[in-house]
């Protein structure tokens, strides 16, 4: 399967021309694909798959199952891509079941394993997707000016990184975001911050901008209005906002558009962003209530004056790609390679 023209190649570190191992690791789902170099410069999926994190008791676990599936003979190289903190070999994330070793997937027999953040992976996939990739939520369909770009979704936490154009190439900034403090932006919205406040000692954007969040929402304003909790999941609370017979459920996705909106407004404004992208998540399922939501007013309302100004010129798009993940941490994998291939030409050439 073509992931689509323009797509650079996987890393070329591959031996043998041995399919490369990438993975997008999500808190809830893992992605894996094999990819390798076509003929004509792009990158080709050999095989697909996404596993249920909890369902295995390490990523280890979840490689061995996908290679021994997919027959895609040896694997030398693994790219992933995973929330969370990286230090020497693990990478350990609150959204997961477990820490990832970087050493036990060496253990399966691949050589070179790398880690990457995953959103600094999807800002990587950005450059490789075209206009059918993405759907316009809001803004000009192109960017008045050329600048850094952001790129930001709420999954099972919420996850964002900069694009920093930087001497014709683009620079890729992780961020923690999610950790950032929420900030309520009207009466409603401070009532269900001291609603959770009163159970912890601060309350982050991640708690409410993500897919758990918005059934942390729903919760929260069923509390304020003394009603049971009636919806177990986040899908149930978008599934009850859709069919109209929910009040809080329509309230907490209402809610939660309006939130996301004023959040993205913020980061876009922190790095002077010039464009934005949205990436997955929870943000498709509800694409449906964004047009009718408070969602580009509390976007633009982040800036006064000429940022405001700036910020209506912003186009805000939603990536429209299944690998999107996989994808950027391939491309990730191949520009690593090529920046220590060319460090080590420099160490030779003095």
């Amino acid at each position: 399967m073509k992931t689509g023209p323009g797509i650079p190649p996987a890393a070329d570190v591959a031996r043998e021309d041995a399919p490369v191992l990438v993975a997008d690791i999500g808190g809830t789902h893992a992605r894996l694909a094999l990819v390798r170099n076509d003929a004509d410069g792009g990158i080709g999926i050999l095989a697909h798959q996404q596993y249920d994190c909890s369902a295995f008791p390490s990523l280890a676990g979840i490689v061995a199952d996908f290679l021994s599936r997919s027959g895609g003979g040896r694997v030398h190289d693994a790219a992933i891509g995973c929330a969370g903190m990286h230090r020497g070999d693990t990478v350990t994330s609150l959204n997961l079941p477990w820490p990832v070793s970087l050493s036990e997937l060496r253990g399966l027999g691949i050589a070179r394993v790398a880690a990457v953040n995953d959103f600094v992976a999807v800002a990587h996939a950005v450059q490789c997707l075209g206009p059918d990739h993405s759907v316009l939520l809001c803004g000009p369909e192109e960017p008045v000016a050329d600048g850094p770009g952001l790129v930001v979704g709420p999954g099972t936490g919420l996850g964002a990184a900069y694009r920093i154009p930087c001497d014709g190439r683009i620079l890729v900034l992780p961020s923690e975001a999610g950790q950032m403090a929420f900030a309520p932006g009207n009466a409603r919205e401070l009532a269900v911050l001291g609603q959770l406040f009163a159970a912890a000692a601060g309350v982050a954007c991640t708690e409410i901008v993500s897919g758990p969040g918005l059934l942390t929402l729903y919760g929260a304003l069923c509390a304020l209005d003394g009603e049971a909790v009636r919806r177990a999941s986040p899908a149930e609370v978008v599934a009850a906002a859709r069919q109209g017979d929910d009040r809080q459920a329509l309230e907490a996705v209402e809610m939660f558009c309006a939130v996301l909106g004023a959040t993205i407004g913020n980061l876009a404004v922190a790095g002077i962003a010039t464009r934005v992208h949205v990436a997955g998540g929870i943000v498709p399922r509800i694409r449906e209530f964004l047009p009718g939501s408070q969602f580009r007013a509390r976007f633009v309302g982040t800036g006064t004056g000429i940022m405001r100004a700036a910020l209506e010129q912003i186009p805000v798009r939603l990536i429209d790609h299944p690998h999107q993940g996989v994808i950027g941490a391939a491309v990730w994998y191949q520009q690593r390679g090529q920046a220590q291939a060319g460090a080590q030409m420099a160490c030779a050439s003095i």
